[in-house]
């Protein structure tokens, strides 16, 4: 049987570990911000069309599962299906997307991105590793591309 002293103890850790996992998420939230799109990166990105976040959100999805529903995208990204919709007509008419008939169900759509979207995609990805290897020494990218599995790894399991 563990004792007060035990249970104080691993409390104590607990409340350390959670801190420390604070610290890290914040950090995240923080790069993010600093690499989000900006007016001059706009300009610089021929392509750019700016998006609100709830459609850089439902294409981030399309990119990632191609031929989903709109229903799937709203589950996957824990949107509210009508939110997902009027994204989906917002992206669709800025060729970003495309709808097709599904072939098991005619009343659904499956989505798909268009070349667009993805050279899109192609280039914000682009000036985001322009930023970071302009601000960052090469030492601690390559540090933090240690890390890419454990925080896909974490990205799909806050998807569930």
């Amino acid at each position: 049987m563990s004792s007060v002293s035990e249970k104080a103890e691993e409390l104590e850790e607990r409340l350390v570990f959670d801190d420390q996992l604070a610290d890290v998420m914040d950090a995240i939230n923080n790069v993010a911000r600093k690499l989000a799109l900006r007016g001059q990166d706009i300009r610089e990105i021929r392509e750019a069309v700016p998006l609100t976040g709830t459609e850089v959100e439902v294409l981030r999805e399309v990119l990632r599962s191609p031929g989903a529903t709109p229903t799937q995208i709203a589950a996957a990204t824990g949107l509210r299906r009508s939110n997902v919709s009027a994204a989906v007509r917002v992206l669709e008419s800025r060729d970003f997307i495309t709808k097709e008939q599904s072939a098991e169900d005619a009343r659904y759509v499956r989505l798909t991105a268009t070349e667009f979207a993805i050279e899109s995609t192609q280039s914000v990805r682009a000036l985001w590793v322009r930023r970071l290897r302009a601000a960052v020494p090469e030492e601690l990218l390559e540090q933090t591309v240690t890390f890419r599995e454990t925080l896909m790894a974490l990205d799909q399991a806050l998807r569930r």
